[in-house]
């Protein structure tokens, strides 16, 4: 009767698991279980010594912009015959207590082949709204061996989790010039400054054509929006337009090119641009596949320049 019944072994375990015996080991998170072939089940504990250690490294976990990553759970495969582990996040929550359906972080088991594999964090989406702490809810995954385990487990801390992007970066722009954009793939001009659209302040990006009769036409790779929301809405701050018989305007269209938006005209200042509700569903069907054409539609000749100090494409 006063057994202590974590002092079972692993071994001991897994005789009893492949004769269909059902096994109890007390533990700290009655949550994660362990199933042999027969269907039995224990409850395992949260620790290095578990079937499938699980140690919390979120305390010092930091994601500082979208290409980051952070590791959240050092594992160990103390049973020796997991051959798949797999990392799932369920929720984000953040410091207002906003769950998000759609979390901004994805998992990933790392270093699988070793003994001592890791579940990292890496942001989904990369949006100025996304810059906050967040409670992290992960679902781990091991299965082989006739044995699988599952555990779902809340980061200790919050997590600083910054996502967003750096339009700057040579694969989030694309004109004459360079960068590495998907689209458009037929550019024409060029961006001087083209990380100014980062944030709403003074600093510019200025899009400029080659003259001529050539118009512009420039691009820039946008972050993944919410698929469930109920409205999608473009954000424009333009301090200055230089054109002659024509406009800019701008459109959205997905990786392979396909036009997900009617052409609107752009003007200085402020503004915010809605879509119709068939193209709010293309945006919402491409929602992780969309970039941002910037245009001159003209008849003229010389220069069309137009200094842009933000952008942002909302869910709403």
């Amino acid at each position: 009767m006063g057994k202590d019944r974590r002092s079972v072994t692993r071994r001991g375990a897994l005789a009893l698991i492949g004769s269909g015996i059902c096994l109890s080991v007390v533990g700290s998170d009655a949550v994660t279980t362990i199933e042999g072939e027969r269907q039995a089940a224990t409850a395992v504990t949260d620790d290095s010594d578990a079937y499938l250690g699980i140690v919390d490294q979120s305390s010092t976990a930091t994601i500082e912009n979208s290409s980051d990553e952070a590791t959240v759970y050092e594992l160990t495969d103390n049973s020796g015959v997991f051959s798949t582990i797999e990392a799932t996040v369920v929720s984000a929550t953040d410091s207002n207590n906003n769950q998000y359906s759609d979390p901004p972080v994805e998992a990933e088991v790392v270093d699988q082949s070793t003994t001592n594999p890791s579940v990292r964090l890496r942001c989904t989406a990369a949006d100025d709204s996304i810059d906050d702490s967040y409670d992290v809810v992960v679902d781990i995954a091991a299965s082989g061996g006739g044995l699988s385990t599952r555990a779902t487990r809340a980061t200790a801390d919050r997590i600083p989790i910054s996502c967003t992007i750096d339009y700057g970066d040579s694969g989030n722009y694309r004109d004459d010039d360079g960068g590495g954009a998907v689209q458009p793939t037929d550019p024409s001009g060029n961006i001087e400054n083209p990380s100014a659209v980062n944030d709403d302040d003074d600093n510019t990006a200025t899009a400029i054509s080659t003259g001529g009769q050539a118009d512009l036409k420039i691009g820039y790779a946008l972050p993944r929006v919410d698929q469930t929301a109920d409205t999608y809405e473009m954000i424009f701050d333009i301090e200055r337009l230089q054109i002659g018989q024509g406009s800019f305007g701008f459109y959205l269209v997905n990786g392979a090119g396909q036009q997900l938006t009617d052409r609107q005209a752009l003007g200085i200042g402020t503004n915010t641009y809605s879509f119709p509700e068939s193209e709010e569903q293309q945006i919402a069907a491409n929602h992780d596949d969309l970039y941002l054409i910037i245009d001159s539609n003209t008849n003229g000749n010389g220069n069309r320049e137009m200094d842009l100090d933000y952008f942002r494409l909302v869910a709403r």
